[in-house]
C-alpha cells in the first residue's frame, strides 16, 4: 500500500495497533492523555464518537502534517455503559453478567487532518452473544489477565473469544476499530 501522510495513533491499544498493521499501515502511537472518566452523555453513539474525538484532538496539537485517529471502545448492557473492568471483582461481575445474553458494542472513530482542519467521526456497531459461561469458566478468564485491558471485560482477538456464541455487526468494532471505516476515510483524506 503506498502511504502519502504521517499517521498517528492515538491509542496505547496493542489491539489498535495490531490492527493497523494488519492493513499495512505505517503509523507512530502516542497516547492521548484525554480523561474519558470526566464526559456523561447519555446517548452511546455520540458518546462514543465525542471520547474518540477528544482522543484524538488532544494529540493532534502536537503535528502540523499528519492525520491522527482516535477511538473508543464500550459495552452495553440493559442500557448502561460498561467501559474497561477497575479490578478482577468487577470483570467478574461484568461476565457473570454477559452470560447467556446479548450485549451491544460500540466503537467510536475520530480522525484528524492537522493539515487541513477536517474532523471525521464514525461509529462502528456489534451485538455479541455469550455462551453460557460456568463459574470456573470465569475464574479461567480472569486469571489470563485479559479482562482488565478490555471494554467489557473481554478480548475477542484472544481467549475471549472462546466465550462468545455469536456476534452480528463489524467484528473489528469489537476488538477496537471500525476497519473498513477507517480505511474508507484514509483513502478519501488522500493518506494512502
Amino acid at each position: 500500500m503506498m502511504q502519502k501522510r504521517k499517521i498517528i495513533l492515538a491509542s496505547k491499544s496493542p489491539r489498535r495497533k495490531k490492527l493497523l498493521e494488519q492493513i499495512g499501515l505505517e503509523f507512530e502511537i502516542c497516547q492521548s492523555n484525554f480523561d474519558e472518566d470526566s464526559v456523561i452523555l447519555a446517548d452511546p453513539i455520540e458518546l462514543a464518537k465525542f471520547l474518540a474525538l477528544k482522543k484524538a484532538e488532544a494529540v493532534a496539537k502536537n503535528y502540523d502534517d499528519a492525520i491522527i485517529i482516535g477511538a473508543d471502545t464500550f459495552t452495553i448492557l440493559e442500557n448502561k455503559f460498561i467501559g474497561k473492568p477497575k479490578d478482577k471483582d468487577e470483570a467478574r461481575i461484568i461476565l457473570k453478567n454477559f452470560s447467556g445474553r446479548e450485549h451491544k458494542v460500540i466503537t467510536g472513530l475520530a480522525i484528524i487532518d492537522t493539515a487541513s482542519g477536517q474532523v471525521i467521526k464514525e461509529t462502528g456497531q456489534a451485538v455479541i452473544k455469550f455462551r453460557n459461561l460456568d463459574e470456573r469458566e470465569i475464574e479461567d478468564y480472569i486469571a489470563t489477565g485479559e479482562p482488565l485491558d478490555a471494554a467489557g471485560a473481554y478480548n475477542m482477538n484472544d481467549h475471549g473469544a472462546a466465550l462468545v456464541e455469536s456476534i452480528s455487526g463489524d467484528y473489528y468494532t469489537v476488538v477496537g476499530l471500525p476497519l473498513s471505516k477507517l480505511y474508507v476515510e484514509l483513502r478519501k483524506l488522500g493518506a494512502i
